[in-house]
């Protein structure tokens, strides 16, 4: 029988003061397969939340930051997924939601908190720095959408000609 798995992201960016633009927070971990890859804070819903109350939730556990400094602006998009074990067989099916939320207090606040496969390592990082560091092609391409997204939301526009 398939297990079916519901997990939020909060897509946590801040405008960097000196450029202007946006940073995006990535925390460093080690995924399934125990090779290092950067990620956005997340987690599973628990069965008494809604989505945002999991997100919110997950960026406070994950790397310390409370949720009233944490500004949430949209959500952006759910994306269906299929984990298969070692027989080929579907192991998981998960859904995962994303949203986009503005820090803007001192990026220098966030503290990784000791969890679940993370080595306690994170980074505000430009987007050409999150293409480069990002593993997964989809997940590549989905912060590139998310960069636009923040376009739409009156943020400031000069830094969309970057891509």
């Amino acid at each position: 029988m398939t297990k079916k798995v519901y997990s939020a992201w909060w897509v946590v960016y801040h405008i960097d003061k000196k450029t202007n633009k946006p940073h995006f927070l990535l925390v460093k971990r080690f995924a399934l397969s125990k090779k290092i890859e950067r990620v956005a804070p997340k987690g599973k819903i628990q069965r008494w939340e809604t989505q945002e109350q999991a997100a919110l939730r997950e960026i406070e556990e994950e790397v310390g930051l409370s949720r009233s400094l944490l500004q949430p602006r949209k959500k952006l998009n759910t994306v269906l997924l299929q984990l298969f074990d070692s027989d080929g067989k579907i192991w998981v099916d998960k859904e995962i939601t994303y949203f986009l939320v503005e820090y803007s207090w001192n990026q220098d606040d966030v503290s990784v908190i000791s969890g679940e496969w993370y080595t306690w390592v994170y980074r505000w990082a430009d987007i050409k720095t999150v293409i480069n560091l990002v593993t997964y092609r989809d997940i590549r391409e989905l912060y590139r959408q998310w960069y636009e997204a923040l376009k739409d939301l009156n943020v400031k526009d000069s830094f969309i000609r970057d891509l």
